[in-house]
């Protein structure tokens, strides 16, 4: 039974070798980096290893399932077997006495059947009887196939009564022994398995009975075969189901692959579908989805710095532009001025002098507004105080009247209470002054200027208007660009340096405010201030 374990053991173990040997025909090989070449698996597709571990371990299982079938069953039937020798040995074959009859005629030449020599009997001669009367039982034959063989002093007695052309190999069963599991004699033309045993009769003599194992042994046979093709089709079909279902198991992890090489294309707004979160992947897709937020607004941000960087150097550079070409005029005219006198073309000392002070003034003026840009580029912090609009808004018409004294400045506050924002105060008046004088030089000699004070959504509201000559349409968009000036002449002949309204926008914007304008040629304009309402003191 022996050749039976060892052609059932390598045949259920077939599918699981063969299972791995051929993986990597199946997926590509994936790099391992240098240093850290992880097992063996690891060099293949996460479901190619998956199912072949699956398999490894389904034919492993159904291979020690098998050999433990295999073993108990051939156990079982060579415990029958045994039974029937023990039946055997203590009934019909047990010898009490030597059988009647004649000796010479029961006696045959040396090697007509068994030999003597073989059998390790020497001295024994031997007697073949394919069907004869039994001298110890006196039955014609024995039961089912056993092979007896009754050792009587010098003769033997062979009994054979199987269809079988084998005889079993008794060499050392001359003693009485226990049933053990021997072969077939060398000149046998079928070699099976016996089962034997020998025993002691009362008169002395020994039997040797045996039982052949041709029948066990195709049973075992034919089960260590039906297990390998069970095996094998389980195998398969295990392969084929787990390729399915670990596909299936997977494919959250090929939605990651996808949405990640999309990420690498551009596409930032790629996102991983949300799965459970009870589940890893789910766990996983969440952490993927935070991760990916958040490199978005990084780049969003390096994005929006990049593009800002460009255009505050765009903007640098058109300022540095525009600055020298401020500065280069009234600089030119001082030195005209002095090469003037020098020269002795004019004699005027005072209007010399006067005309250098006005352009050194001019000069300042543009300084002091090119200084407060620069200050609200570099974002410096700005004092945050509770300051009263209405007496800010009254101290900025009561100084319009004093540098304006022939102009009418009026103030309306409709707000019902004091108006309170946060902010620096030398700052806003800035603004206001700004704006209020803004429309004193350019609406005109009889224009009016009216401060309007209310409050709406949480903001305080200052308008800024007048009944003037407006501005045209064209001009609005640009008034708060830095050197823009809607009347070229006019504006240097006054001593604006285009840069006011660009102050006033960025001075609001720090106070987390707004600025607008609306105008019409012929019936005046309004500039209109929103900042946010302080917060009532407990």
């Amino acid at each position: 039974m022996s050749n039976a374990e060892n052609t059932g053991a390598p045949e259920s173990a077939v599918p699981a070798e063969a299972a791995v040997s051929e993986a990597p025909a199946v997926g590509s090989a994936v790099p391992v980096r240098s240093g850290h070449p992880g097992h063996f698996l690891s060099h293949y597709p996460l479901r190619i290893s998956l199912v072949v571990v699956i398999a490894v371990l389904v034919a492993m299982g159904l291979t020690v399932s098998g050999v433990s079938v295999t073993t108990t069953l051939q156990r079982f039937l060579i415990q029958r077997v045994d039974e029937q020798l023990d039946q055997a040995t203590n009934g019909w074959a047990h010898r009490s006495g030597l059988a009647d009859g004649n000796s010479e005629d029961q006696s045959a030449p040396s090697g007509s059947g068994s030999d003597s020599t073989a059998l390790g009997l020497e001295g024994f001669g031997v007697l073949n009887l394919q069907q004869p009367p039994n001298p110890v039982t006196g039955v014609t034959r024995p039961p089912s196939d056993f092979y007896i063989l009754v050792v009587d002093d010098q003769v033997s007695y062979e009994y054979f009564n199987s269809p079988l052309k084998a005889r079993p190999e008794i060499r050392g069963l001359g003693q009485p022994t226990m049933p053990v599991t021997v072969g077939s004699r060398e000149d046998s033309g079928t070699h099976i398995s016996w089962r034997a045993t020998s025993f002691r009769n009362d008169d002395g003599t020994i039997t040797i009975v045996a039982l052949p194992l041709a029948e066990e042994e195709h049973i075992i046979s034919r089960l260590v075969l039906l297990q390998a093709v069970i095996g094998l089709t389980v195998v398969a079909f295990v392969i084929l189901a787990s390729m399915y279902l670990v596909r299936r198991a997977l494919r959250p992890l090929n939605e990651v692959e996808l949405t990640a090489s999309k990420i690498s294309n551009g596409d930032l707004g790629q996102r991983v579908p949300n799965w459970r979160p009870n589940t890893e992947v789910g766990r996983l897709s969440q952490a993927l989805n935070k991760m990916l937020a958040q490199i978005q607004t990084a780049f969003v941000a390096i994005g929006a710095s990049e593009r800002q960087a460009r255009r505050s150097e765009a903007s640098m550079r058109r300022f540095i532009g525009d600055a020298s070409h401020e500065l280069r005029t009234p600089l030119t005219s001082v030195r005209g001025y002095a090469e003037l006198y020098q020269s002795g073309a004019t004699d005027d000392a005072s209007m010399v002098i006067d005309r250098i002070s006005e352009e050194a003034d001019r000069m300042s003026l543009l300084v002091e507004d090119l200084l407060a840009l620069v200050r609200m580029d570099e974002g410096r912090p700005l004092a945050k105080n509770r300051v009263d609009m209405l007496e800010l808004v009254l101290e900025t018409a009561e100084s319009a009247r004093a540098g304006f004294p022939n102009r009418i400045v009026q103030v309306v506050n409709e707000t019902g209470d004091v108006p309170i924002v946060i902010g620096d105060v030398n700052r806003l008046h800035q603004v206001l002054g700004n704006l209020v004088t803004n429309a004193l030089r350019h609406a005109g000699e009889d224009a009016e200027v009216k401060l309007h004070l209310d409050k709406h959504d949480g903001n305080v509201i200052v308008d800024v208007e007048d009944n003037g000559q407006g501005i045209p349409a064209e001009d609005v968009p640009h008034l708060f660009e830095r050197f823009y000036r809607p009347d070229v002449s006019r504006s240097r002949a006054s001593g604006g340096s285009g840069l006011g309204l660009s102050i006033v926008k960025g001075l609001v914007e720090v106070h987390g405010g707004t600025v607008s304008v609306d105008s019409e040629e012929g019936k005046g304009t309004r500039f209109r201030i929103q900042l946010p309402e302080a917060p009532e003191v407990e």
